[in-house]
């Protein structure tokens, strides 16, 4: 059976003999009158063993074996150092240790590993102990492992275990430290433990219907529980993805949103966390991924032109002129010099033109043949990407649509456009819309509003209560293991 580490067990003994020897001591020495009664041992065993002015704080909670000892230690002061989860006059777990043991036990349903939390240690205790001495340095012991694991857990659950950016362990700051002590303390105060230890996690609606899904997947196969053993490769993927939607807490989950899934090849319309519409989209090619972003679409413009990114004029269209400078009128484009002034590319000498030189932008006309198809939906982002449609219909009929060089084709366009309208109060344009649309004619469409647009990458989510697993075309998934598994 395993136990808390020799050197942890062996200064909280210490503690707890000397404490009981100079009691002992001091009791025969003043016998005779009444003295005030002393603080309870285990109280008094948790405040010697958190007192850092000795070894300094690093070192104390390196010793005690806890990875959130500035929380531990703010737990412990705000309740003048008085167990929590132990018995003071007997061995073993109070009923509210029991609840925290099973919730620890269960991480899996929420996507983390009890071994994280050192649920097999802290399972352990003994239901009893023979020596005062002994016992108490061991109830300490366990008492502040087991603070430290569910501070830990709750920092989990809200926050996620990696920094989202640099994939580095998350480290508690002090208003998080705060946060999650205040909640430990009013789930102790809750006639529910469990219950309100919970309410820590995101409410968001994918967050909230993948953990469900996932929960009553594992508890319909009970030997899947640890993430290694039954099907660890869905674990690791649920695993992963929550972690990401745990990233976007501070995302508001009411009113309007557009969610496009990269993975998923979907945007969806959510309304108050519901799904109130859905489109195919084409996202950009592993080699010219769509980025992950919050903006807002704020304008649309139906019959565009399309100007032609540098990178795409320069490598893609630069070769295709350089052995045919009909390319362009052969494809509706048109070539304009630096002053907007309209150049004929049958007079340049384009051997002479290198991708370092080219001095050119191209554009192409408005009408069915534009890459942006009829209508483009534009919202700010530092990468040049919009939603927009396209000629190219038959790929939304593909499984795999990751074909695009970054930005998103929509099927439907004229759905989305419909909702953005009526979300303004500006329905009477549609008709302009489809006018604009058959005679070519660009018109703009401002919104006041906006709707917020988020792009993420989720490579499996819950639907109908049933988990859908996607492929993971950008190989986002692999970087984000290697750091969340890492032992």
């Amino acid at each position: 059976m395993e136990r808390l580490s020799s050197n942890v067990w062996t200064v909280l003994l210490w503690l707890a003999v000397t404490g009981g020897v100079l009691s002992l001591g001091s009791a025969q020495a003043h016998a005779g009158p009444p003295q005030p009664k002393p603080a309870p041992v285990a109280a008094l065993s948790l405040r010697t063993a958190l007192d850092t002015v000795a070894l300094g704080s690093a070192a104390t909670y390196t010793q005690l074996g806890l990875q959130a000892g500035p929380a531990v230690q703010q737990f412990y002061s705000q309740r003048d150092f008085t167990p929590a989860w132990t018995h003071a006059d007997s061995a073993g777990w109070n009923h509210n240790a029991r609840q925290a043991l099973a919730l620890l036990r269960c991480a899996p349903e929420y996507g983390l590993d009890p071994a994280t939390y050192s649920w097999s240690i802290l399972s352990a205790l003994p239901d009893s102990l023979h020596y005062l001495a002994a016992k108490t340095a061991t109830l300490a012991g366990y008492e502040l492992r087991l603070t430290d694991a569910l501070l830990r857990f709750a920092t989990h659950l809200r926050y996620g275990r990696l920094h989202p950016l640099t994939l580095t362990p998350i480290v508690l700051t002090q208003p998080q430290t705060q946060e999650a002590v205040d909640g430990l303390r009013q789930a102790l105060a809750s006639p529910e433990l469990t219950t309100a230890f919970l309410s820590c996690q995101p409410t968001s609606r994918a967050y909230c219907q993948l953990q469900q899904a996932w929960s009553a997947t594992l508890r319909q196969h009970p030997d899947s529980l640890h993430p290694t053993t039954g099907n660890a490769a869905d674990f690791r993927r649920v695993a992963l993805n929550l972690e990401r939607l745990r990233w976007d807490l501070q995302r508001p989950d009411s009113g309007d949103y557009a969610l496009v899934n990269i993975a998923a090849y979907q945007l969806q319309l959510i309304r108050n966390g519901q799904v109130v519409q859905s489109h195919r989209i084409v996202v950009g090619k592993p080699d010219t991924p769509t980025p992950t972003l919050d903006s807002r679409i704020t304008v649309f413009v139906t019959a565009p032109e399309w100007r032609v990114p540098y990178s795409i004029a320069v490598n893609e269209m630069l070769p295709e002129l350089q052995n045919d400078p009909g390319f362009l009128a052969d494809n509706n484009y048109f070539l304009l010099d630096y002053r907007g002034r309209r150049v004929n590319p049958w007079r340049v000498n384009w051997q002479r033109i290198t991708p370092q030189t080219f001095p050119y932008t191209i554009r192409q006309t408005a009408g069915r043949h534009n890459a942006l198809g009829n209508i483009v939906f534009y919202f700010t982002n530092q990468h040049g990407i919009y939603v927009h449609d396209t000629p190219a219909r038959a790929l939304f009929r593909e499984p795999k649509r990751a074909r695009s060089h970054g930005c998103i084709r929509i099927e439907k366009p004229l759905e989305l456009a419909a909702f953005l309208l009526k979300r303004e109060g500006q329905q009477a344009a549609l008709p302009d819309i489809r006018r604009s649309i058959a005679t070519h004619d660009r018109c703009r469409y401002d919104l006041a509003g906006g709707l917020p647009i988020r792009i993420r990458y989720y490579t499996c989510e819950a639907q109908n209560n049933h988990i859908r697993y996607y492929a993971d075309v950008y190989c986002q998934d692999e970087a984000v293991a290697a750091a969340f598994f890492k032992p």
